[in-house]
């Protein structure tokens, strides 16, 4: 074999390498689009071609043909960049998973607050305010008299929102940070100023 038929053979086999890479990747891809829950999905941002093919084989239902639609789908995934759109998945899976974990600690400390009253307040991350307090207390009410959990939502909204907040250090660091970057904008403007007049009387 020649010289030239081994370069030929092996750019053949780099291209086939290439090819079955791309469909897999391509296949995995096209499985976790079909599995994605709707809200997922529409945050990411696909281009109109490529939402319209995710779209197009979700509304298929039945077993076998979602199975069809799901080989197409990776197939028009293809004619697409598919480093980008992993990387779009992956951080809507971990955007999933944080949020998950916020409920699940935020349904924990409802149910302590609950149950240990004001005095667990003391350790929670935005502490004891007034507005928890009425919170717990309403919750507690209606827990003893059995109505529907209005204040036990009302107060794991509230309990959300606070886990959710940054802490008072990483504020106050964040308006530090920002005084600081306007007192340096207005000195930077002080000098200019001063380079102008400067300028103006040696013109003169």
């Amino acid at each position: 074999m020649s010289a030239r038929e081994d370069a030929t053979k092996t750019a053949r086999q780099i291209s086939r390498a290439k090819q079955r890479k791309a469909g897999d990747r391509s296949t995995r891809l096209a499985n976790a689009l079909m599995k994605l829950p709707e809200p997922a999905v529409k945050k990411l941002e696909l281009e109109d071609d490529l939402r319209e093919a995710v779209n197009r084989a979700r509304k298929i239902t039945a077993l076998i043909a979602r199975r069809r639609a799901e080989r197409t789908l990776a197939g028009d995934l293809r004619r697409f960049d598919l480093v980008a759109l992993a990387a779009q998945l992956a951080k809507v899976h971990e955007s999933a998973n944080l949020d998950t974990e916020l409920l699940h600690l935020a349904e924990g400390w409802r149910t302590r607050l609950i149950e240990e009253g004001i005095a667990a307040a003391a350790s929670f991350p935005g502490g004891p305010t007034d507005e928890l307090t009425r919170l717990i207390d309403a919750a507690k009410r209606e827990r003893t008299t059995g109505r529907p959990p209005g204040a036990a939502r009302a107060l794991f909204r509230h309990i959300v929102e606070e886990l959710k907040a940054p802490p008072a250090e990483e504020a106050a660091a964040a308006d530090e940070d920002a005084d600081d970057d306007a007192g340096d904008s207005d000195e930077a403007d002080a000098d200019s100023d001063k380079a102008d007049t400067d300028d103006d009387r040696s013109t003169r």
